[in-house]
């Protein structure tokens, strides 16, 4: 079975992400998405980087959107929203019952919003199918083969992406553990385990647990102007 993932671009039908995106001039991304109890709800986590002056507005129209039950918003340590949203996501229903996956969607003002999904060759047609059928209008802006599937759980993947994107990674970090481990709704040592056996796994996957080391030769001859470097030349 060989995997794709696709990338489609998309306009209408989840109004909240297009009034986010459009009427406040704002930045989304779509963390993690799954379909609801709702027969066309899906439960979203986001994080949006909106214009401060802009952010209590945009929060209110949220609250009074008909098309929105469920809400929590709260501010990450970068200075944007953080947020869980249940709501009517057709796109992401589509998506969830043609047997595809979401990996993530975003879009910024004057754009569309872009779904990454993955799935098979059958599976994305008979997604393109259905929104058709359902009047969406898209575009296909590439597709390519998953060589290799990751290693990773979807909630470790979630955890893991949550991370990097709230700059848990960076140097100096933009977030502390107890502060990311709290606003993704875990506890500090239960996230500080699945970030450390997620990255201990994407390094097996990435350097090959079981493959021969490369042979290396050292050479500790002095160099002119480099008196005592050490060398590492690859056979």
């Amino acid at each position: 079975m060989k995997l794709l993932e696709a990338t489609i671009v998309a306009r209408g039908h989840q109004k909240w992400i297009e009034a986010v995106t459009s009427r406040y001039h704002a930045r989304l991304k779509l963390l993690y998405s799954k379909p609801s109890r709702g027969r066309e709800e899906v439960l979203q986590i986001f994080e949006v980087d909106v214009d401060p002056t802009l952010k209590d507005r945009m929060v209110k129209y949220l609250q009074n959107n008909s098309e929105i039950s469920e809400l929590e918003v709260s501010s990450s340590s970068r200075g944007k929203l953080l947020g869980l949203i249940r709501a009517k996501g057709v796109i992401m229903r589509l998506i969830a019952d043609s047997d595809c996956f979401l990996v993530r969607a975003s879009g910024e003002y004057g754009s569309s919003i872009r779904w990454e999904i993955l799935g098979t060759r059958r599976a994305l047609q008979r997604l393109l199918s259905r929104l058709g059928r359902r009047g969406i209008g898209y575009s296909v802006a590439r597709t390519f083969d998953v060589r290799r599937q990751t290693a990773l759980t979807p909630r470790q993947e979630w955890l893991l992406r949550s991370a990097l994107e709230m700059g848990y990674f960076d140097s100096p970090k933009k977030v502390r553990l107890r502060a990311l481990a709290a606003s993704l709704g875990v506890s500090a040592p239960t996230l500080h385990e699945s970030l450390r056996r997620s990255q201990r796994r994407l390094i097996e996957e990435h350097v090959g647990v079981g493959m021969p080391l490369p042979e290396v030769r050292l050479q500790t001859g002095p160099r002119p102007g480099k008196r005592g470097l050490a060398e590492i030349t690859s056979k």
